[in-house]
């Protein structure tokens, strides 16, 4: 038996008993959960959803047993979960882009995922670590997509960065900007969010805080190699305003509401831009992640600003909504 959240539109969660195999099936584990973060995606599920469906995906725990044929891992050993994962046997895969590839088996749909105590999952899935606190563990999977925001951006030494948007993703990614050798990086956000602009500023960016549309920033205009965007998908053609000759805008999200962009392809053509997406599905990189979560290149504890048991998930994704410049990442700890 689990207790595990369930969510519905609009912004309704309950807890419920729902029942998992004593063993688990052929390939999977059961897996006791420790942390689980609350993502932009699961307050999107919060006001969309017309069902009633179990969720959560940043997932750390410890591994309670192991279903036949599982092998590579132990009953007791700590585990992130990937969100979705590569097969690593169709032609994709063996053509080394196990990147393309989202055949693996995972847990989405299960009666328990990551906002429960107890979950199944299978054992492809999970990437087992060490020295970490599993709340910080839990951030791998939004460090996964920073990191791929970032590797998708191919910023060089020297080069200069501006990142639009202060969430837990664009903070991770200002850190992982900092290391790859940006000479300028500048974090953009929405006037009032002080906490993540002051989150930014300790990870070595210069800020500003604006509700200024980005295309009327005289300050910011041509003036870098690369935007890496994680604010919505409106911020788009504006931000192209702020890249130099050559310049790269890459973003990671999906649109709430509006998702078309428009834009002048004539300046986009002849300044040599170029407009790339970071979908981090497979979720590949997590322990790379994860050793740079332990290193602190990623500052783990420092983004955390709430944690909350699974009891009082709904009084967490209350404060998601309704108190956004006073979080960074939330937390759950069944």
């Amino acid at each position: 038996m689990a207790t595990s959240a369930y969510i519905k539109a609009p912004w309704r969660c309950e807890l419920r008993q729902v029942e998992l195999p004593a063993d688990p099936p052929p390939g999977q584990i059961l897996l006791r959960v420790k942390a689980c973060g609350i993502c932009g995606s699961d307050l999107f599920t919060a006001q969309t959803a017309p069902d009633w469906k179990a969720f959560g995906h940043e997932i750390a725990g410890r591994i309670e047993k192991l279903g036949p044929g599982v092998e590579g891992l132990e009953a007791g050993q700590a585990v992130v979960l990937e969100s979705a994962s590569f097969c690593g046997r169709c032609a994709l895969c063996r053509n080394g882009r196990v990147d393309l590839c989202n055949k693996a088996p995972n847990f989405w749909k299960q009666p328990a995922m990551g906002f429960s105590d107890f979950m199944l999952a299978p054992a492809a899935a999970a990437v087992p670590y060490r020295g970490l606190d599993p709340q910080v563990a839990s951030l791998a999977e939004p460090a996964g997509v920073a990191y791929d925001m970032v590797k998708t951006a191919g910023i060089a030494l020297g080069e200069r960065v501006c990142v639009v948007g202060p969430g837990p993703i664009g903070l991770m990614a200002v850190s992982l900007a900092r290391f790859s050798g940006a000479s300028r990086l500048v974090c953009v956000g929405r006037a009032g969010h002080d906490n993540r602009l002051a989150a930014a500023r300790t990870l070595g960016a210069e800020i500003l805080a604006t509700d200024t549309p980005l295309d009327q920033l005289p300050q910011l205009r041509r003036a870098f190699d690369h935007v890496l965007m994680t604010a919505p998908v409106p911020f788009i053609p504006p931000a192209l305003a702020l890249l130099a000759y050559d310049g790269r805008l890459t973003y990671i999200g999906t649109g709430v509401g509006e998702a078309t962009i428009a834009f002048d392809a004539n300046d986009f053509h002849f300044r040599k831009l170029q407009l790339r997406a970071s979908f981090a599905s497979p979720a590949v990189y997590l322990p790379r992640v994860l050793n740079l979560l332990a290193q602190g290149t990623i500052p783990g504890r420092a983004l955390i600003s709430h944690v909350f048991p699974l009891a009082d998930i709904g009084q967490a994704l209350a404060l998601c909504r309704d108190h956004k410049t006073e979080t960074i990442k939330v937390v759950i700890a069944p």
